[in-house]
């Protein structure tokens, strides 16, 4: 988001909380901006049809303005996520998977792999460390004195969309199409509802992400998993937005069954 419209989203968020009686003092005040640059915004709020103005320092947002806020705000939290993830960068010390003995001092390279921080002898990319505390094959290590950057590629998301209850649930679905397009490489499975967990088990699955669904399928992809996802029906809407939202590669493929 550009400065000016960070600005704007604090002003239009003051005045959704103090609608309709707003103080242009009180909100420069709350931003630690003049009230002239204060009443500069509104002025331009009111000319993109966000606020409307009922005269005397009254002003109430409009939809127009409600969906610029919540695109706003989606748009800060990705931002903030972003933020989140750069500065775990600089922790201290970080656990990682040992891929084989490590002992105290050894130099190792670090990687992604199915969502975990792997720590391996082998040059795995060119992120470096050393070992703070020595672990066995498979533990959690203690790592350090890091070098390098970690490079994960976000996951990718396949959406098998199955036919919810009233159109067959379960039994409506064709599990040999669904076969046909699976990953051939390591993935997560994701089921949201009963009938997508039911799906799942079918196919011999048990669902690693079956609560918070789209953000629990964002967090994954972000950290470079892919991802096969049971989603009845219009449910899949809510996924698919969240997945635009994040700027995520995913396909979308209907395995309702055509009754005979």
């Amino acid at each position: 988001m550009k400065k000016r419209s960070i600005t704007e989203f604090q002003i239009l968020s003051e005045i959704v909380r103090r609608q309709p009686h707003v103080k242009q003092k009180e909100i420069a005040e709350n931003l630690g901006i003049t009230i002239q640059a204060v009443s500069e915004h509104i002025r331009n709020l009111v000319k993109e049809g966000y606020i409307k103005s009922k005269g005397r320092g009254e002003y109430i947002v409009t939809e127009k303005g409600v969906r610029k806020l919540k695109k706003w705000l989606c748009e800060m939290r990705n931002y903030l996520e972003d933020v989140k993830v750069a500065i775990y960068r600089y922790k201290e010390i970080w656990p990682a998977i040992a891929d084989e003995d490590l002992k105290e001092g050894e130099e190792v390279y670090l990687y992604m792999k199915n969502g975990l921080l792997h720590a391996s002898k082998e040059k795995k990319g060119e992120a470096k460390a050393k070992v703070l505390e020595g672990a066995k094959k498979g533990e959690d290590v203690g790592v350090g004195e890091f070098e390098g950057f970690i490079d994960v590629k976000k996951g990718e998301v396949i959406i098998f969309k199955i036919p919810p209850k009233v159109r067959g649930g379960s039994k409506n679905v064709d599990y040999e199409l669904i076969k046909k397009n699976l990953f051939k490489d390591n993935y997560i499975v994701a089921s949201m509802g009963t009938v997508g967990y039911v799906v799942a088990k079918k196919l011999g699955f048990e669902p690693n992400i079956r609560f918070a669904v789209p953000q629990g399928i964002v967090n994954a992809c972000d950290r470079g998993c892919n991802i096969i996802a049971f989603i009845p029906g219009k449910m899949a809407e809510r996924v698919i937005k969240k997945l635009d939202d994040h700027k995520i590669i995913y396909k979308v493929l209907d395995v309702t069954k055509e009754r005979e």
